[in-house]
């Protein structure tokens, strides 16, 4: 059986085939006491395979069931792999733990927040505060929620947290919550400035380079052309997948609800389903994800069954899968020759309202959202991006914008509906009502009917954003 050092070699020369094989090994003995439970789970991790990691968790919490780090550790595995229900039933066990009960009760309302039980919700993130008074997380996801009890009580909380030290991990989520509650009351100075400094103790810590990001978009752009998509135009496969693109924050998840109104659509979010499916062929690197066009590789179908396997596997058989991944805006070349008849919807945002929106969220995985210059950076490179796509997919690619979507309704999900080969439903007004989880920033948008309120958001701070703005995006 191989080491994790090993296992830790063949990442690093790019054999995650043969990474993914020798952790699932690994994992099917979890009664070893010398594993390194935490590597293995951050190797698992780093390939994207959620459900090892879930494995390797699990064998965490095995050697000693009562430790609250290692419940939250499946707790958090769980989640990733859309096992909700077990997950909330985990973080019940935890709250009977006075050291874990402030965690417990905080993942109880994350869950009930992602099936849209708002009230559940904010009741869980107030026990969560009541536990202990200093966890931010819950400020802030009661700030993504609106939820306050009694506002002006709520702010002078937040506030006493903030001239008290704290360390990045609680300063950062109460400065995000510090400037929605701001900018709740329209106080736009003041919210500017929490989102700014919770911006600035990100980019602290994780500080982050765009240049590698626009080369490898160079590098898919020159990689991925017509010619070579052109190669599987006319092949069979992926023929009930409906994969939904863009920019976070830019509509996708509202799509994707939108479109789960027709029976026999499921939608399912975001997961790394098709990286896996995708790890015989090295990195994701343009060069090595362009090898499945080499018609000699008989692997190309095989991997396009792995994914649609793994769909199944996870969330049930269905007629068709909406599928949103953000990677999956860097993955559509390789999709489209893995799955040839699959459809694809760009979603599109006016670029001054997708930055300031995702400038103002505090997103793990967004780290060019820390800086308005990188977020507007990355914005504009996935916008050549989209253009790329377009130019290669043909009539399998239509773009949607938000605001059109919002403004002309019945006209742009006419269109959107035809595009994925499903009936429009007469209720399709009503994906607000549906209790599919989501478990994107957007989670509190897509429970609310279309509105035209974002449309525009970015000049109430135009007295902040215009210079860099109007630099990067024009007048």
């Amino acid at each position: 059986m191989a080491s994790l050092q090993e296992i830790s070699e063949l990442i690093s020369s790019r054999d995650l085939k043969g990474a993914a094989a020798a952790l699932h090994k690994l994992a099917r003995k979890p009664n070893r006491a010398d594993t390194d439970w935490s590597t293995a789970m951050r190797l698992s991790s780093a390939i994207g395979d959620q459900e090892t990691t879930l494995a390797f968790a699990q064998g965490w919490l095995a050697q000693s069931p009562a430790d609250p780090r290692r419940m939250i550790a499946v707790i958090e595995a769980l989640s990733a792999v859309s096992k909700y229900d077990e997950a909330a039933k985990m973080a019940r066990r935890l709250q009977d733990d006075p050291l874990g009960a402030a965690d417990a009760y905080y993942f109880q309302g994350v869950f009930a927040a992602r099936h849209g039980r708002r009230d559940e919700a904010l009741a869980r993130f107030r026990q969560a505060l009541k536990s202990n008074p200093k966890h931010t997380p819950a400020w802030e996801q009661i700030a993504l929620l609106n939820g306050y009890d009694d506002f002006n009580a709520d702010l002078d909380a937040m506030m006493a947290l903030a001239n008290q030290p704290l360390s990045p991990a609680l300063a950062i989520p109460l400065c995000y919550a510090l400037g929605r509650a701001f900018d709740h009351t329209d106080d736009i100075d003041k919210a500017f400035q929490w989102f700014s400094q919770g911006g600035a103790i990100r980019e602290k810590a994780t500080p982050y380079d765009i240049e590698p990001y626009l080369a490898y978009i160079e590098r898919l752009r020159t990689t991925f052309t017509p010619e070579l998509i052109n190669h599987f135009q006319n092949d069979v496969g992926g023929e009930n997948i409906i994969v939904v693109l863009g920019a976070p924050r830019s509509g996708s998840t509202l799509i994707e609800q939108i479109l789960a109104t027709t029976s026999g659509v499921t939608p399912t979010g975001e997961h790394m389903l098709f990286r896996m499916a995708s790890l015989p062929l090295g990195s994701m690197e343009p060069p090595d994800m362009a090898r499945a066009a080499d018609f000699t590789n008989k692997d190309w179908r095989q991997m396009a069954q792995t994914y649609l396997l793994g769909l199944r596997k996870r969330f049930g058989p269905a007629r068709f899968n909406t599928e949103k991944s953000m990677l999956n805006a860097t993955y559509a070349g390789l999709m489209r020759i893995l799955m040839p008849q699959a459809k694809f919807i760009w979603c599109d945002r006016d670029l001054k309202d997708t930055a300031w929106s995702c400038f103002r969220s505090h997103i793990n995985a967004n780290r060019w959202a820390q800086k308005h210059e990188t977020c507007a950076q990355y914005l504009l490179a996935h916008q050549k991006l989209k253009d790329a796509w377009a130019n290669a997919f043909g009539d399998a690619f239509i773009n949607v914008s938000y605001e059109g979507l919002v403004q002309q309704p019945e006209e742009t999900t006419q269109r959107l509906f035809d595009h994925a080969g499903v009936e429009r439903p007469e209720n399709w007004r009503s994906f607000y009502e549906s209790d599919n989880p989501v478990a994107t920033a957007s989670l509190s948008q897509v429970r609310q009917p279309l509105n035209e309120k974002p449309v525009g958001s970015w000049r109430r701070y135009e007295k902040f954003l215009a210079p860099v703005y109007e630099r990067y995006f024009g007048a």
